[in-house]
């Protein structure tokens, strides 16, 4: 491995092993370390050397990460509230269904698409299920929805939110 490639990942590591710390809940120095050797060791095992990041502003890009993890914490809280009304109150209706939603990256970039579809599947009530590559189009995630007619439209433009955090996460422009 090339010494910039393991200083990405040593980067990359960072945001990671807070993630696990804030995961089990305890934020002690000892299970950092841990949480951060697992990072690496994943990063390193799964290849993902940070060739499509760019480590160009980090506060730019820090900013973007906090923005987009508030973003999406918002997004699973008020997706949760709904899909929990719907159980509670069996007498809501529901449309489940399957949709289209384009990732809107002319990059076609893997990961972009990956963080994507997390982003959504991580939402209660959507699942990413496949993606579908339509040539001019670029690149669609195949969505299931609990509810076809509240997703609809809302999903291209969460998207589009969604892509701007991820490029500036990323580092790209």
């Amino acid at each position: 491995m090339k010494s910039n490639s393991s200083g990405k990942v040593m980067i990359l590591a960072l945001p990671l092993a807070i993630g696990w710390t804030i995961y089990t809940a305890q934020p002690t120095p000892g299970n950092f370390l841990l949480g951060y050797l697992f990072s690496v060791s994943v990063l390193i095992a799964t290849g993902i050397r940070g060739e499509t990041v760019r480590l160009r502003n980090a506060p730019r890009q820090l900013y973007n990460l906090f923005a987009y993890t508030l973003y999406l914490a918002s997004e699973v809280l008020s997706a949760g509230l709904k899909v929990s009304r719907v159980i509670l109150m069996p007498s809501l209706p529901i449309n489940p269904g399957i949709s289209t939603v384009n990732t809107q990256d002319s990059t076609e970039n893997e990961l972009i698409s990956a963080v994507s579809a997390h982003g959504i599947t991580i939402t209660p009530g959507e699942l990413v299920v496949d993606f579908e590559e339509t040539g001019e189009d670029g690149v669609k995630m195949i969505v299931h929805s609990l509810n076809l007619d509240a997703s609809g439209q809302s999903l291209d433009d969460d998207q589009r939110r969604r892509l701007i955090r991820i490029k500036g996460i990323l580092g790209h422009d």
